[in-house]
């Protein structure tokens, strides 16, 4: 069962890998990047500008996609979310390098709204949405002395694990 979970975080993250990638190369493959001289650097630089922007729409946009697909395509959403997470990363890098300050600083910005929202529909929503639906475990199911019982506590041992290994 191990290697089954670690073959998938391995997946997912070789997923996300290919998201970003095949999200760079369709950019410059539709917006391409103009030959640099000394004469065309503001061109240049609004090009990093909209570049940016367009990989933070992108992003925005594979985010939310993680989020709409089911609980049953876990590794599926989790390697797209990661995908958005790298063009995201991508993003920013792409508009800090450029010289437009005020626009600059407006597209972090929607960078990091964007991210603390998908974030939080992600982690803490759903994590309410658990804690609510395991309220709702009648009694004797939640602390019977039954199989289901101790099959949910061993689950429920699993996760805390999971869950402390990726806390660091």
């Amino acid at each position: 069962m191990k290697t089954n979970t670690a073959l998938q975080v391995i997946f997912a993250f070789f997923l996300g890998l290919v998201v970003v990638a095949f999200v760079g190369i369709g950019v410059n493959t539709f917006y391409p990047e103009p030959v640099w001289t000394e004469g065309n650097q503001p061109g240049y630089a609004n090009w990093q500008l909209i570049t940016g922007v367009i990989l933070l729409v992108c992003a925005t946009i594979l985010l939310a996609v993680s989020l709409l697909l089911p609980e049953s395509q876990g590794v599926l959403s989790n390697g797209v979310l990661l995908g958005g997470v790298f063009t995201m990363v991508y993003a920013v890098g792409m508009t800090v390098t450029s010289d437009r300050s005020v626009l600059r600083f407006v597209v972090v910005a929607a960078a990091l709204a964007v991210t603390i929202g998908i974030g939080y529909l992600k982690f803490v929503r759903r994590r309410a949405a658990a804690a609510a639906a395991t309220a709702a475990v009648p009694p004797a199911v939640a602390g019977g002395t039954g199989e289901l019982a101790d099959r949910l506590t061993a689950v429920e041992h699993k996760l805390d694990a999971i869950a402390r290994a990726l806390r660091g």
